[in-house]
């Protein structure tokens, strides 16, 4: 079978992969280095076990002594690699860097497995991309013992440069259309009070459930309601002050 290259004469990685062809030695490949925010860009290689300065070097990251080098393996798990490392593209599989102008790496835990990251922060919605979550039904939120969980938003970052391991899960995440705003939720279920408090009113003041067909009811004081999942719920259901 012959390989796919590219109009350069560069060939493909991931397409290797895919057709479970190795390139001929020698061969130019393509590989797709990425940054914090998990932009990539392809860049292109003459070995397939080049080392870690090599592939600094081809991306254009230099002094390469000044950046650091992630490899995403087969699970999507980040390691770091060595300067001086050989990295065999082919026998591990491998054909995506994320590359960082920092001399510090940082680890935190994301649903119980370890992560390492070359920035001191990192944002929800790179979050979700590691966890290989729907970024519409899930949300992320970083875990705190003493204090609610903090659900972080696509755009928000966490903090990762304080001493202790920074452990952040994933789970499904559930919107409630209170008087014309959408509210991110973490559970399934919501009491009047907790609706009041995400309106941003006092409970004493009263809630009041609209359904679909425009129904009202008035909720009581501690009634807890189960929610559905997605934004969809929230745009069919909402709740607005009481009279």
């Amino acid at each position: 079978m012959d390989g796919i290259v590219t109009q350069e004469g560069v060939e493909d990685l991931a397409e290797c992969f895919a057709s479970s062809r190795r390139p001929d030695q020698g061969t130019r490949v393509g590989v797709l280095v990425g940054d914090a925010d998990l932009d990539f860009r392809r860049v292109i290689l003459d070995d397939l076990e080049p080392t870690v300065r090599q592939i600094l070097d081809a991306a254009g990251l230099r002094p390469v002594e000044s950046c650091l080098l992630f490899a995403f393996d087969k699970g999507g798990v980040l390691a770091e690699t060595g300067l001086d490392e050989t990295v065999e593209l082919w026998d591990r599989r491998i054909n995506r860097f994320l590359a960082f102008r920092s001399e510090r790496s940082f680890r935190f835990m994301l649903d119980g497995r370890r992560f390492e990251w070359g920035q001191d922060s990192i944002t929800g919605r790179v979050l979700k991309v590691l966890a290989d979550i729907n970024p519409k039904t899930h949300g992320v939120w970083l875990e705190r013992p003493d204090e609610p969980d903090l659900l972080i938003a696509d755009d928000d970052s966490a903090n990762l440069a304080d001493r202790k391991l920074e452990r952040f899960r994933t789970g499904k995440l559930f919107f409630l259309c209170i008087e014309g705003t959408l509210h991110p939720w973490p559970h399934e279920t919501i009491t009047m009070e907790q609706i009041a408090a995400l309106g941003g009113w006092d409970p004493s003041a009263g809630v009041i459930e609209v359904d679909a067909d425009q129904n009202e009811r008035q909720l009581a004081p501690g009634e807890v309601v189960t929610l559905k999942p997605g934004k969809s719920y929230g745009k069919r259901i909402k709740w607005k002050r009481g009279a």
